[in-house]
């Protein structure tokens, strides 16, 4: 029987959040009684139970929002970028960003903390607060900036102001923020500005655009955790991140369509990577994309420094290789109009890549497998011991971790755990975790960690017992601790 209502999309939003608050308050009811009882087999029962409702409550979803849209026609569904301006944004965009956009867009949890978010807070007024914490560039103050902007604007048939800001920090970053009708907002560091070339900041100014026209303001991976922390499963905050690290390689592209060089794309990403500006070190372009040609050799070897490698963007050595593939795309020579024969087709540009960023992907996830089986009993058990860091486990977390492993494992698992206390729980993952050290290698490990971190703040906060447990898995699998200091960093900046 059909527990979902609604002609429309609105409606059928509205009847999912009804159904759902319905289901989370009988289920908190139960579990109450449960442990009123002492009774945690049933507790375990009841998790299980909860879900797989919600499961079919997301899949019931799904087929419902494909019939009203019409997407379940078999037939292409055109155009997902409504950005006005003149390029076409569906080719040039990287498969994997677009793909996790629709996953987010159909997602009903998703869409629930996004309107939550909304209407607790309202829109969010950009030029406000950019007035009140930097200083606004004019044509006056910095005309040369304006000029890449007008040649920005032309690449891409743009028909929007852009203003600019500055703030002060000799760190080399920059930001958009989401636009107003009429008006892009862009933000950059003084380090930038100061210490790079017009063709660099061209390409940075681009990037920046880029995020605006894939839409990339449109979800907000802390703010949607903090406020979904009831009804969002570590694999929604996975997805977000994924998709975060996705846009990057979009905008990468459009980047390079303003800049029209990829040596000032490289430089850029070479003076990002190093901090290097001076005449100390000669660039080369063919020096700095040899060094990563074989990334996957790079990965598995055995000393990795995580706090060089790993990133919650895809990290310097990755985008570079993506957009010099991008660079030799027939995606490109149409789009930039450029003259000779392409290198590799869009189906290869896109293939290669996906394999590139399933290295920083939670896809080694196989529960098939041996390794698979290994690895998803290691993520719950230290999943749980995460949870178990404040003193009491929430069962909230407990449905969550059900959302990382099959039904068959998570029902094997929770009869594991509820006959362990912690000292017996951490012995566990140190025997879990020599099997690991033995068969993966160390950017495989640094994967999982970070997905550990992920749950570990999937309700929006992270105390300090929980972070003093990540320490240790580190400890146990053989990986600096500064890498958790450095992933909850970037977690905190999304």
């Amino acid at each position: 029987m059909s527990l979902l209502k609604g002609n429309t999309l609105e409606e059928l939003m509205a009847s999912y959040t009804e159904v759902i608050a319905a289901h989370q308050q009988e289920l908190q009811e139960k579990i109450m009684k449960a442990q009123a009882s002492g009774d945690a087999s049933n507790i375990q029962n009841i998790c299980i139970e909860a879900q797989n409702i919600v499961n079919a409550l997301v899949a019931e979803y799904q087929e419902k929002i494909s019939k009203i849209s019409g997407s379940d026609t078999g037939e292409e569904s055109g155009t997902i970028y409504n950005y006005p301006c003149g390029v076409d944004l569906d080719a040039i965009v990287y498969d994997g960003d677009r793909d996790l956009l629709i996953e987010l867009d159909n997602d009903p949890d998703i869409q629930k903390a996004k309107n939550d978010l909304l209407e607790k807070y309202g829109a969010y007024n950009t030029r406000k607060q950019l007035l009140k914490t930097s200083l606004k560039l004019t044509q006056k103050l910095a005309p040369h900036i304006y000029k890449i902007a007008d040649t920005c604007k032309e690449t891409l048939k743009l028909d929007k102001e852009i203003e600019f800001y500055v703030y002060q920090d000799d760190q080399f970053n920059a930001a958009c923020y989401p636009p107003s009708e009429d008006k892009l907002y862009i933000i950059i560091s003084s380090g930038i500005i100061e210490r790079f070339s017009v063709e660099e900041i061209t390409f940075v100014v681009g990037h920046e655009i880029g995020h605006i026209l894939f839409e990339h303001h449109k979800y907000n991976a802390r703010g949607l955790m903090d406020e979904g922390r009831d009804y969002l499963s570590p694999l929604h905050a996975m997805k977000l991140f994924a998709w975060g690290r996705a846009a990057e390689i979009s905008c990468d592209r459009i980047g390079l369509l303003c800049c029209k060089s990829f040596a000032a794309a490289g430089s850029s990403f070479f003076k990002l990577s190093s901090g290097v500006t001076t005449a100390s070190l000669e660039f080369h372009l063919d020096e700095y994309i040899n060094q990563f040609v074989d990334l996957k050799v790079e990965m598995a070897a055995e000393e990795v420094d995580p706090a060089d490698w790993y990133s919650s963007h895809p990290f310097s050595p990755l985008r570079i290789k993506a957009l010099e593939l991008f660079n030799k795309s027939d995606t490109f020579y149409n789009i930039a109009k450029v003259k000779g024969t392409p290198e590799i087709t869009e189906a290869e540009l896109e293939q290669e890549i996906a394999q590139f960023m399933s290295l920083m992907s939670p896809s080694y996830l196989d529960g098939e497998s041996d390794s698979g089986i290994k690895i998803q009993e290691y993520i719950f058990m230290s999943g749980y011991l995460i949870s178990m860091a404040d003193g009491t486990v929430d069962q909230s977390e407990i449905v969550a971790l059900g959302r990382i492993v099959t039904p068959e494992a998570f029902k094997e698992y929770m009869k594991i755990v509820s006959t362990l206390n912690e000292d017996d729980l951490k012995t566990k993952i140190v025997e879990l975790s020599q099997d690991l050290n033995t068969f993966l290698s160390p950017m495989q490990k640094l994967n999982i960690l970070r997905d550990l971190a992920v749950i570990s703040s999937s309700d929006g906060s992270i105390d300090d017992s929980e972070v003093d447990v990540l320490y240790h898995l580190c400890y146990f699998l053989n990986i600096n601790e500064d890498f958790i200091d450095r992933t909850l960093a970037e977690m905190t900046e999304e």
